[in-house]
This record gives structure tokens, C-alpha cells and sequence, in this order.
């Protein structure tokens, strides 16, 4: 068997394979074997029919092609190996020859990588400092959070939580889709409703009602309200006043269900907080700076398949801020003002930028003898993703087959195995490269 290898752009090898006469004639012999092992005829038991009847119940056609069936697959695995090739896809395959047999097999190969000067100690992480006006605002929201509401007769005021209902209309008096509710605590100065309703409400007494005009915001996330006027008609149904409590050890004890548990002892961990969550930012932003230094120092033809899986999981991101804006894709298209393929070609840049940085941290991650992962460490993290899977199908409801395949995939030699090994990988090269202050 002959092989050769041309490389193309965008990370595909094309290989030429070619089979002589004798090689084939064996390629033959074993479709010959094959397919009687499958094939009926009366008279005989299957697997044990002379060749002269199977090719005589088959035909030469069916032989000849099963042969050539089994010469590429040889001929592809051998040339994989002496290659040694990493396909990304299945490949294309095309016979140019019969006599000899000569076929081309088109394949997409993870690219080569090649690393500039990568300085991992530009990317510092700088002490977190946690102020006194900080933990002072945390103390504040949980004693707001723990406050007394109590009924009162006077107006409202800032401060206050109104209870209402309301009604939105348009010009025709036609109540609108979200624009109606009864019995909503509406807490004044919060900011949590449009501009200017909350102003409307303070002011108010218990049982009075009032109708007035709002205009939603121009840039308001759905189009079909943003910039428009509605009338509101309100009815004050309570009016709550909020009482703070005291932040003392009594209070430390209360909502920290420790009676040993003092209001010092409570700001310390309120600090503690604070800290964990700024220096948690602060490393997830020395990730993301590093990850670009390594893509900006990384070369490499990138598969066209890279590409279009890293936008595709960019617009399903989107989408799914989308939805959680309330907004259906198509919606938020129009908020964008932008068509779905518009915004592919304008993701391609990011797309190829991330894809290389992926590229450049593998490489760094499999040069680097230092960074290793043992199978008990790889176990431990999906105990921990097995117990989440367990978890998330008890609240939802998942069949018990579709939760055993599942977790069928963090088997060694699976997808799910590789995916934590990987993971844990790049937590540990991150760890080693960015440099954490107490």
C-alpha cells in the first residue's frame, strides 16, 4: 500500500492512498469471507456456503464494492497512523482509480500550534482592600432585609412599601399584556418599576386610587412599548412602614441561628465576603487578560469547524440573555437591529480570537510537564458533577434511562471523563500562572 500526504489550507490533509493488484485481490478475499457469513441459501448452513455460490447469489458487483468498502477503511487507518493524524471529522473520500485501486481521502486535522513568547508574569493579580463604607452598605441591606413592615394610615413615602394594584392602557383603553397586577408591594425609591410610576405612588393613602400617564423609556427592551405612552390607573390597597432593626449581637445571633455569634463576629465574615468576592472577580479578570496574551502569541490555520462552533455557542449565550430578558431571538434581534447572519459575520473576529487562545493554552497545558492530573482527582470532580445530575433530574422530572446515560458519558475513555480532565488541566495552569494575594 502506498501512501502519500499533501497538506492543504485551513488544516486539512489530503492523502492519496493506492492498493496493488495482490493487495486488493486480498481486500477480496476477506469481502468474499465476509459476506458469507451474512448471506442465505437453501440447502446450506449459514457461514458454511462454497465461494462458487456466494458469488454466484451475490455477484461480482457486490464482492468488488464490499472490497473496496474495506480497502479504504484499511487504507485510512494506516495512513492516520503513519501520519499521525487527529481527525476532527469524518472524512471525504473519493476514488480516482480502479486498476490499481487509488482513492483520495480529504480529512480535517486538529491544526499545529505554534507558541511566540508567551510572559505569563505580565498578568498580576493586586491585593483586594474591602472599605469601611462597604461592609457598612452590606450591614444596611441585611438589615433591610430583616425588617418589620407594619401598616400606617398616613401617605406614603419614600421608603415605604406600597401595596397596589394596577392596570396599564393604551390611548383605546385597552389593558396591556404585563401591564396588570393586584396586590404588588411596590417598595418606594427602590427604582424597581419605570421611571416616574414610583413617584406617582408616593403621596398616596391607603384605599385611594389614581390614574396618570407614563412614557416608557426609547431604549425600553421591547420594542412594541419603548417610547410610547400608557395610563396607569393605581389602587393603594396598604401602606407599609419599614423598621430597621438594630444591628447588635441579638441581631448577629438571629440570623445567623449562633447564639455565640457576635455583631463583630458578623461583620468579620461580612468582610470576609467582600474580600472572597473581589478577589474572585479579580481572578476571573487575570484569567481573561491571560487567555488574550496566549491567543495574541498564537499561530495557527484554524479549522473552519473551530470557527463556527465558537460562534454558534456565542449566539446561543445571546439567546439565552435574551430570554432571560424576556425576550424571544426574534425580539431581540429587533432590539439589536440586526439579522442572525449580520451578527455571525460580526462574531467571526471574537470567534477566531477565542479559538486561538484555546489553541495556544492546550498547547502551553501539553508542553508543560508540571501540570498533571491524577484519575483520583478526575473522580472526585465527578462525584461532584454526578451529585448535581442527580440533583437537577429530581427537580425536573428526568427519566432514570436518560439520567444513567448521562452519567454513562464520565466513564474513562468518554467524553464527559475527558471534558473534567481537561477542566481540571486548565484550573490547574491558571493557578500556576496567576499569582494569588491574601
Amino acid at each position: 500500500m502506498k501512501i502519500t500526504r499533501k497538506d492543504e489550507k485551513n488544516s486539512i490533509v489530503e492523502l492519496t492512498v493506492v492498493f496493488d493488484k495482490a493487495e486488493f485481490a486480498k481486500a477480496e478475499e476477506t469481502a468474499l469471507r465476509k459476506i458469507a457469513t451474512t448471506v442465505k441459501v437453501d440447502g446450506f448452513r449459514k457461514g458454511h456456503i462454497p465461494e462458487a455460490v456466494v458469488r454466484q447469489k451475490v455477484g461480482e458487483g457486490a464482492i468488488k464494492q464490499e472490497a473496496i468498502d474495506l480497502a479504504i477503511s484499511q487504507g485510512y487507518m494506516e495512513a492516520l497512523q503513519k501520519e499521525k493524524l487527529n481527525p476532527l471529522a469524518q472524512p471525504e473520500v473519493s476514488i480516482e482509480k480502479m486498476d490499481p485501486l487509488e482513492f483520495k481521502i480529504s480529512v480535517q486535522v486538529y491544526p499545529e500550534v505554534k507558541l511566540g513568547k508567551i510572559d505569563t508574569s505580565k498578568v498580576k493579580i493586586t491585593a483586594s482592600k474591602v472599605t469601611k463604607k462597604e461592609i457598612d452598605e452590606q450591614i444596611d441591606m441585611i438589615c433591610n432585609q430583616s425588617a418589620e413592615k407594619s401598616p400606617v394610615t398616613r401617605k406614603a413615602k419614600k421608603g415605604d412599601t406600597a401595596v397596589i394594584d394596577f392596570d396599564g392602557k393604551n390611548a383605546d383603553g385597552e389593558t396591556q399584556p404585563g401591564m396588570k397586577s393586584s396586590g404588588h408591594p411596590l417598595e418606594l425609591g427602590a427604582g424597581a418599576f419605570i421611571p416616574g410610576f414610583e413617584e406617582e405612588v408616593i403621596g398616596m393613602k391607603k384605599d385611594e386610587e389614581k390614574t396618570f400617564p407614563i412614557t416608557f423609556p426609547k431604549d425600553y427592551q421591547s420594542t412594541d412599548i419603548a417610547g410610547k405612552e400608557f395610563f396607569f390607573t393605581v389602587t393603594v390597597k396598604d401602606v407599609l412602614e419599614k423598621t430597621l432593626p438594630k444591628f447588635d449581637d441579638a441581631f448577629a445571633a438571629k440570623i445567623t441561628g449562633d447564639d455565640k455569634k457576635t455583631a463583630d463576629d458578623l461583620k468579620e465574615e461580612i468582610k470576609g465576603h467582600l474580600k472572597k468576592n473581589k478577589d474572585d472577580k479579580k481572578y476571573a479578570e487575570a484569567q481573561k487578560e491571560l487567555f488574550e496574551l496566549i491567543g495574541e502569541n498564537t499561530t495557527a490555520e484554524i479549522p473552519p469547524i473551530f470557527i463556527e462552533e465558537e460562534v454558534k455557542g456565542m449566539m446561543d449565550n445571546m439567546k439565552m440573555q435574551g430570554l432571560q430578558q424576556g425576550l424571544p431571538w426574534e425580539k431581540y434581534l429587533e432590539v439589536l437591529k440586526k439579522t442572525e447572519e449580520e451578527l455571525k459575520k460580526e462574531m467571526q473576529k471574537d470567534a477566531e480570537k477565542a479559538v486561538l487562545s484555546r489553541l495556544g493554552l492546550q498547547a502551553m497545558i501539553k508542553e508543560d510537564d508540571e501540570i498533571t492530573v491524577s484519575e483520583e482527582e478526575i473522580e472526585i470532580e465527578i462525584a461532584t458533577e454526578l451529585a448535581r445530575i442527580d440533583a437537577q433530574a429530581q427537580q425536573r422530572g428526568v427519566k432514570k434511562e436518560e439520567v444513567d446515560a448521562q452519567k454513562a458519558s464520565f466513564q474513562k475513555g468518554h467524553d464527559g471523563w475527558a471534558q473534567v480532565e481537561n477542566r481540571l488541566n486548565i484550573r490547574k495552569f491558571f493557578d500556576k500562572h496567576l499569582e494569588k494575594k491574601a
